[in-house]
């Protein structure tokens, strides 16, 4: 008896032992009928791509070329000529973004990652920017499978598979596909609906963050004992706003259990390596790579079974086939979009230009931001004669700076890459009031990760208008379960709302009641767009007036030409000069004070 207990003691003392080890080391479970001996397994990973095929940086004042898809290619196959075992996945939003992926909706896009060699991927938010038509297009021509367990039709089935096993290196590996809840927002809504504007499509996880977790725990369970390693492949994210509805990667570990590894994205998080506890205690780790190939992810699984990851920003490899196709798409945009239309004299930002890679325009004024707005707003009143109020934008719709120098119409585009159309509608104050409010509700809070101010996508920027925001007062926005504006419920924190008057030349406080003309993209103003549905019953005046891109283009061109005959933009040269006391800054990174932001 005595030796059966001391037996049974050697044995709890090697399983506590190997429970508490620091290090990712899976217990792996054989699941081949034969023992087939393990190797090592590298799996290449890229998430947010965002269409960034013509990756350039400037050392000493020369563009190098930073990773492309080519170079990726060129890795693979390397590593497979030396008898590596390979897998290359990608963690969502890999064709929208930029003018590559734009001007096609992404046909071009589709094929060159299939030249690269993509063996996965799952769906993030962007990948629906052009319809559910884009989206089964993207599906259907990729050669590679899209798999998400949580993306659900009106009978609430999944649209596609929710896992994907490989059989590689004398192990199986099992991928769970997991898309962010807020893609029903933050792409198009009424690309989820049908004509009468019911939701037909939805992910599990708007209406409560505990159905994302049983979604992607259902399909681990599925899968888990025939497989040895478990990655989840998710477009989740890390970001403030993901965490606050409790549904990030972090969230869904946290609260599940099976999960070795989690490959994300997003949030253009560079994480390479974040070991955090599921649900039972057990290591998981969590990497990304960051946004538009500046780094891509490399994570091996040895054949004793430890699991590391490492980013890398530099690939020496190169793959002539995919470089073709790369090169003859930018010639292509280059040769069609690249003629000299103006001279800018100030360079317009996104983000902040004293702190590298700290994005401004989901929560504060910019430079850009001003000529965005004001490029509707002088299209629609200037050019078209509709008499135009005031033009509203969405801080996620504008996507890159611009460096002083000259301008094209891939600047433009560049600048407004989603495809968006300009219309116009008649609403009511009160509306325009709760679309402030909304895209403010979380401007006083601050993104330790990015350091910076928390980011709302639709945070409103707008021409013809000023307001203040006070952080002091508590946001009190009330959505639907689809993230759609209900109310507001308190106080507002929007003060102050002012419209310029084209006749008096003054700013005039907003009246709730009376209706303005307001014009901008049909993404907010006409299909609920960052959940801004509080326009969706409003008067349709004109729609489908013009590309959001062109209208921008269009108004560089309206700027007074110097003496080398191109319009050069500053304030002094700007069409809207004429209207006195009007705002205006396209000089000062920060913009000419619309926006003024209380007890911060």
């Amino acid at each position: 008896m005595k030796k059966f207990l001391t037996i049974i003691s050697i044995f709890l003392f090697i399983f506590i032992f190997s429970s508490c080890n620091s290090g990712i080391n899976i217990t792996t479970i054989t699941t081949s009928e034969n023992n087939v001996e393990k190797e090592d397994i590298t799996i290449i990973y890229t998430n947010d791509i965002h269409g960034y095929i013509a990756n350039t940086k400037k050392i000493d004042g020369n563009e190098v070329e930073e990773i492309r898809l080519n170079n990726i290619s060129g890795y693979v196959k390397k590593l497979k000529k030396e008898n590596k075992n390979v897998l290359l996945v990608d963690a969502g939003d890999e064709i929208q973004g930029s003018i590559y992926g734009a001007l096609d909706k992404g046909i071009e896009m589709i094929k060159i990652m299939n030249k690269t060699g993509f063996d996965l991927a799952t769906p993030g938010n962007h990948d629906f920017d052009f319809g559910m038509d884009g989206f089964n297009r993207l599906v259907n021509d990729a050669n590679y499978p899209f798999i998400s367990c949580n993306f659900k039709n009106k009978e609430n089935k999944n649209v596609l598979d929710s896992y994907k096993i490989f059989e590689i290196g004398g192990a199986k590996i099992g991928f769970v596909g997991v898309t962010t809840p807020e893609t029903l927002t933050t792409s198009t809504p009424r690309y989820f609906q049908n004509d009468k504007g019911e939701f037909i499509y939805s992910f599990d996880g708007v209406k409560a963050k505990e159905d994302l977790y049983n979604s992607v725990q259902n399909a681990i369970n599925e899968i888990r004992n025939k497989v040895d390693y478990l990655i989840c492949l998710g477009h989740l994210g890390v970001g403030l706003d993901e965490m606050n509805l409790g549904v990030s990667s972090i969230d869904v570990i946290k609260n599940t259990t099976g999960i070795d590894a989690f490959i994300d994205g997003h949030s253009h998080t560079a994480m390479e390596s974040n070991i955090l506890k599921t649900k039972d205690s057990k290591d998981c780790i969590l990497t990304q790579t960051g946004s538009y190939l500046n780094t891509v992810g490399v994570l091996n699984i040895s054949k004793d079974g430890k699991i590391t990851t490492k980013l890398i920003d530099s690939i020496e490899e190169t793959d002539s086939e995919v470089k073709v196709l790369e090169d003859s798409l930018i010639k292509g945009i280059s040769n069609e979009l690249n003629e000299k239309i103006a001279v800018l004299d100030n360079s317009l930002y996104i983000n902040n230009p004293d702190v590298s890679g700290q994005r401004l325009i989901r929560a504060r004024e910019t430079n850009l931001a001003n000529l965005v707005s004001d490029s509707m707003y002088w299209y629609l009143n200037d050019y078209k004669n509709l008499g135009c109020d005031l033009a509203i934008v969405n801080g996620g719709g504008i996507r890159a700076d611009v460096e002083k120098g000259d301008l094209t119409y891939i600047s433009a585009k560049n600048v407004e890459p989603f495809g968006n159309q300009v219309c116009i509608i008649k609403t009511k104050g009160i509306n325009i009031k709760n679309a402030i409010e909304m895209g403010a509700n979380t401007f006083e809070k601050w993104d330790d990760e990015w350091n910076c101010p928390s980011e709302n996508g639709g945070f409103i920027h707008a021409a013809g208008l000023k307001y203040d925001l006070d952080a002091s007062i508590p946001s009190s926005v009330k959505v639907d379960e689809n993230g759609m504006f209900l109310a507001v419920t308190g106080e507002y924190r929007t003060k102050n709302i002012k419209i310029y008057n084209k006749e008096t030349n003054t700013y005039e406080p907003l009246d709730d009641n009376k209706e303005y003309l307001v014009g901008g993209i049909n993404y907010i103003l006409k299909n609920s767009g960052n959940g801004l549905s509080m326009f969706k019953d409003s008067e349709n005046v004109l729609d489908y007036i013009e590309e959001d891109y062109t209208i921008l283009a269009e108004y560089i061109k309206a700027f007074k030409k110097e003496s080398d005959s191109f319009p050069h933009v500053n304030n002094n040269n700007a069409p809207l000069k004429k209207y006195n006391n009007y705002l205006y800054d396209y000089e000062k990174s920060s913009g000419s004070g619309r926006i003024t932001l209380l007890n911060m």
